[in-house]
């Protein structure tokens, strides 16, 4: 019930053409508007809230959110996701980095930012999240930036040695090198053993 619940909310915001940050109505409202329970209603906007399609703010309501174009079922229901499929994710955000890299040199985009983070892996998303945010398809970016993200926060990556340095990346970048970013992208998902 609470499945078709959240899908008439969303449909609902479609049908009123909400933008992310517009209030919806009260549960009690939803719940004569849709001709459901108020727990129905309930039920349906807190997996709507998982999917990061809504946002609650205790005491001043439920808000339209700008969801991300890609959900990673991890995220939804917070399980540990199994070494195999670390490692596949891992292949996907490593694929989106090689199309920034590639995108990001074809529309001439310049990396001016200082790299601040602890260790090469940390750099590395630093480094594809500053091109991948001046690309117009923001997918690829923000794929990579979920995905590898998610390889972050399982704690095996950040021990785990680069094949290079990170110099590397950003030289072959400046230096518009294609064959060498692909090299090197390729010598990484060749080099990461962990999983």
């Amino acid at each position: 019930m609470f499945e078709q619940v959240a899908r008439q909310i969303a449909d609902y915001i479609q049908a009123e053409q909400l933008e992310p940050g517009s209030k919806l109505p009260t549960e009690r409202q939803l719940s004569e508007l849709l001709q459901v329970s108020r727990s129905s209603v309930r039920e349906g906007i807190r997996v709507l809230e998982l999917l990061r399609f809504l946002d609650s703010k205790q005491g001043e309501g439920t808000f339209v959110s700008d969801p991300p174009p890609f959900l990673i079922p991890d995220r939804v229901i917070g399980q540990k996701l199994e070494p195999q499929a670390l490692r596949h994710y891992f292949e996907i955000a490593l694929m989106c980095a090689e199309t920034v890299l590639m995108l990001s040199i074809q529309h001439h985009v310049r990396y001016s930012n200082v790299l601040s983070g602890k260790t090469f892996w940390e750099n590395l998303l630093f480094f594809i999240t500053g091109l991948g945010e001046s690309l117009e398809n923001p997918y690829f970016f923000v794929l990579f930036s979920e995905t590898f993200g998610l390889v972050l926060q399982s704690g095996d990556l950040p021990e785990t040695s680069a094949p290079f340095e990170m110099q590397e990346i950003i030289d072959a970048y400046h230096a518009s090198d294609i064959h060498k970013l692909k090299k090197l992208i390729n010598l990484l998902s060749e080099h990461i053993s962990f999983l």
